[in-house]
This record gives structure tokens, sequence and C-alpha cells, in this order.
């Protein structure tokens, strides 16, 4: 969209439409349904969310290149992850972007509210959506200490604005990389040096929220190893070719990396989940990859992680929305 069509559709739009039978009235039997409802669930569940450490991860452009009808790679980029997702809770998420959308997912994940009610002309939750609404609820709230680490800009998307309406004590941008040992997998910060730097904040006496968002998967794509994984797609010029497999290689990246992370996590003595996903797919594919299979432009994958016991919940399509009742479920915690 031509940002002269944003800007005038940011002045002229509602962001919600109003559905027909809207009253106060209707309004009041949903609170009531609702609360009924939360009443049953919490007397199976005996935990409450702020008695552990939860964690965010919200993957740059993470997902398996493999799921993309005619592509073909030497090897797996991803065994770690992939052996994760077979043992945990885990499986696709629907992306509401292609190639963008970083922030809309993350909104939707911290606030449980999900893009499909909005307005499909809105581009931007954050600056088109959360300025009007009164209230920012967050699945943070059960949380006194909750930081955001993401190392770029901390004006992009108004995240400063959003973040402290949120009431994160902490947002680590790339305005504080002198305090942390940061190192960058060719073009941007490292998912290996955004982890370390939640290790860094990870405070054993306390129960915390994080917010993490990586950097490292971000175009363009460039990376020389390792290189003896390549990746070829049916129909794909030579350009395409190269940045898919500069892609599945920086995903190797990932995956490493990622096990290393959960490892450490394993080893300190508090309650910890994670909740791991790609926003979208990288916007390097031709459309042609997708005429067969519309719906995989538009799903990554997902996991759920915790170091203790917890039960592989089975759901297998999800929307970001969805992740904090599927943690709320998966760690017997009661709802609000």
């Amino acid at each position: 969209k031509g940002l002269s069509y944003v800007w005038m559709n940011q002045l002229t739009t509602e962001v919600i439409l109003k559905p027909d039978g809207y009253s106060k009235e209707r309004l009041e039997k949903i609170v009531k349904k609702y609360t009924n409802l939360s009443n049953e669930i919490n007397k199976e569940r005996s935990n409450y969310l702020n008695d552990q450490t939860v964690i965010y991860i919200l993957s740059e452009s993470f997902s398996d290149p493999r799921k993309v009808e005619g592509v073909e790679l030497t090897q797996n980029p991803i065994p770690n992850i992939e052996n994760i997702m077979k043992t945990h809770t885990s499986g696709q998420m629907q992306s509401d972007g292609y190639g963008g959308g970083t922030a809309n997912m993350e909104f939707q994940t911290l606030t449980g509210l999900p893009f499909y009610n909005i307005n499909p002309t809105v581009s931007v939750l954050y600056s088109e959506v959360a300025p009007k609404m009164k209230k920012l609820i967050s699945v943070s709230d059960s949380f006194n200490n909750k930081e955001v680490i993401h190392f770029e800009s901390p004006i992009n998307y108004s995240r400063n604005v959003i973040y402290n309406r949120l009431k994160f004590n902490k947002f680590i941008s790339i305005d504080d990389k002198k305090n942390y040992d940061l190192g960058y997998q060719e073009v941007h910060i490292s998912d290996e040096s955004t982890y370390k730097a939640v290790l860094k904040e990870m405070d054993a006496k306390k129960n915390q929220f994080f917010s993490v968002i990586t950097i490292q998967n971000h175009s363009p794509f460039i990376a020389g190893e390792p290189s003896d994984l390549t990746a070829t797609g049916r129909g794909f010029s030579d350009d395409e070719n190269t940045k898919l497999t500069n892609y599945s290689r920086l995903l190797t990246f990932t995956d490493t990396a990622t096990q290393s992370f959960l490892e450490s996590l394993s080893k300190i003595d508090k309650k910890i989940t994670v909740v791991f996903y790609g926003d979208h797919l990288p916007g390097l594919y031709p459309e042609s990859a997708f005429k067969n299979n519309p719906e995989s432009q538009y799903q990554t994958d997902y996991f759920i992680w915790s170091n203790f016991d917890a039960p592989k919940l089975n759901y297998p399509l999800v929307n970001s929305s969805d992740f904090s009742a599927m943690v709320f479920e998966q760690t017997n915690s009661k709802v609000s």
C-alpha cells in the first residue's frame, strides 16, 4: 500500500466495524458467559502464571523452507528445533503478513487480541489501533518484573510508547548495545547475542516476563556458511535461489543458538516457559511457489517449551493471539 493511502486511511477509517446487534446488554451477556467459563476452567487448575518466568521469542522471518512446495535443500537447516517440536507443544502459526508485519504479530501475542477482528484496511496495529485503546492489556500484566529485548531502533512502530503504556520495566534496544556483548551474523545482530542478553537479564530469584524479538534473519539475506547447504526452488530465478540458500544457511545459526539457549534455561533453578514462533515467511519466494498451496504463504512454525514437566498439547494450527491461552493451559495456570 502506498504511504499516502495509508495516511488517508488512518484518518478516515474506523478500526473496528460495528457489529449487528451491538449493545451494552449484549456485552454484559458476553462478560457473564466468560466469567462462568473461567470459573469452570479454574476449578481444574492449581497454578498461577506469575509463579514462573515466561519468555516470548518472536524469531524474525523464521519458517521451515522445506514446507514450501518445490523447494529442495541439501540438508535440514533446523534439526534441533525440529526435534523440539516433535516432543513439545508445536505446530503451524497463521501469520497475517508475508515478508513483513512483525509488529502486528507481536501486538497479538502480547494482547491476545486477534487481527481478524480488526478492519482489514488497518496496516499497523501499534500506530492505528493501540492509540485509540483506553487500556492496553497484555499477558505481561501478570508480572511485576518484565522486559523487552530487541536490538533495533526503539522508535520503530512506536514500540517505546507501547512498552511504556504496558508498563515494561526495561526496554533493551540497539541504543543499549554498549552494555551487552553483541555479535553480528553477517548483517544483523545474531540470535545467539540476543539469547545471551536474555540470560544476562535473568534473575534466578525473581519470576520475570520477557518479550524477545530477534533480527538476525531479516533481509537482506547474506550468509556464506555452511557452504555445503544449498537450496533451490522449482521455477526460481538464480537471484531467488541465492536468497533462499543464504536464508536457509542463516536458519542453521538460529537452530544451534536456540538449542543452546534452552539448554542454559534447563539449568536455571526456577520454572521457565518459552513461546517461540516465526512472525512471517521471508519475502524471497516468487508467487508461483504458493500457487497450489496458497495457505503455505502465511504459515510459520511455533513451539512452547518448559523446563519442567508439561503436557504436549495438540494445536496443529493456531493464531498468534492464541499463544497466551495455550501457555495458561500448558502450565495449568488459572485464567482471569
